[in-house]
């Protein structure tokens, strides 16, 4: 008999430890492990958004992996990732592979970057038009290098559809990533660079141009800086809308995080590092 018990017992113990370790287990938007995907063009606010997301819920454990908007936007697809945040949103072959694969893809805008034209801090160049900037990455002038991201980047992808409009760049010396960007300019006395303005922490060895368009009218031409009033509004001529892709079944950490990106709170870490919110309404201050 109480042998028997014992072993009632012992099954007791093992069933309960079984159900107590499946609800500290638990896949919930708060707890539970999640590798989520990060365009390197955005993985400095996405970090710092990250680390606030931790510290407000102790049982969700986020990875952040670094990949291209390629690499990115095709594991989103694929279902390698749940959760991809890119600077850049879907073409139309990448849409149709959304819809005949019936794909339940998520689409959420987080914030608006800016692509920065950089150049050292002792340079005499304080802004550049749209057209000047053009002649110089096709090769037309060439008083200064223009230095930016490998094919793969967003930033170069940018590059090529906004400013190019798909015409090849002659004049530029590719690097493997934004870093890489602005070391070339720090260390540089004749070279540009163009890379995403969010990667910029140190801008102590280097200054942002002021951007204008040609004006035809033959006035004085308006220049603004990558300012995020300047940028939401649509002043400062190259925006870049940030992306929230999710591909999850059921509701996971991944949903829980991009919650919170998309939330009062995480909008305001993205203004606090100068990017402009695109989920929320953010009074912003333009005299800053």
């Amino acid at each position: 008999m109480k042998v028997k018990l014992f072993y009632i017992l012992l099954t007791f113990i093992s069933v309960f430890i079984i159900l107590n370790g499946c609800q500290q287990n638990e896949i919930t938007p708060t707890s539970g492990d999640l590798i989520a995907g990060v365009d390197e063009g955005v993985y400095p606010i996405i970090y710092k958004e990250k680390i606030v997301f931790d510290t407000l819920y102790k049982k969700a454990n986020i990875h952040l992996k670094k990949l291209t908007p390629f690499e990115g936007i095709a594991g989103i697809l694929n279902g390698d990732y749940k959760i991809f945040i890119s600077t850049r949103g879907l073409n139309s072959k990448q849409q149709n592979f959304v819809d005949s694969n019936k794909i339940d893809l998520r689409t959420f805008k987080f914030c608006y970057d800016a692509l920065a034209v950089i150049v050292p801090k002792n340079s005499s160049l304080n802004n550049i038009r749209i057209d000047e900037l053009q002649n110089l990455l096709i090769g037309k002038t060439n008083d200064y290098s223009v230095v930016i991201p490998q094919t793969n980047s967003g930033t170069y992808q940018y590059i090529m559809e906004s400013i190019l409009k798909d015409q090849p760049p002659k004049n530029v010396e590719l690097v493997p990533n934004d870093s890489a960007v602005y070391a070339k300019v720090v260390n540089s006395n004749n070279k540009i660079g163009l890379l995403s303005f969010n990667t910029v922490q140190d801008s102590s060895k280097i200054k942002f141009l002021k951007v204008g368009d040609f004006n035809q009218n033959k006035v004085d031409d308006v220049y603004y800086e990558p300012h995020p009033g300047l940028v939401i509004k649509d002043y400062y001529p190259f925006k870049q809308t940030v992306y929230v892709f999710l591909n999850e079944k059921g509701i996971t950490v991944a949903s829980g995080f991009a919650t919170f990106l998309t939330s009062y709170e995480g909008q305001k870490i993205a203004l606090s590092q100068n990017l402009a919110p695109a989920a929320v309404p953010v009074k912003i201050n333009e005299n800053q």
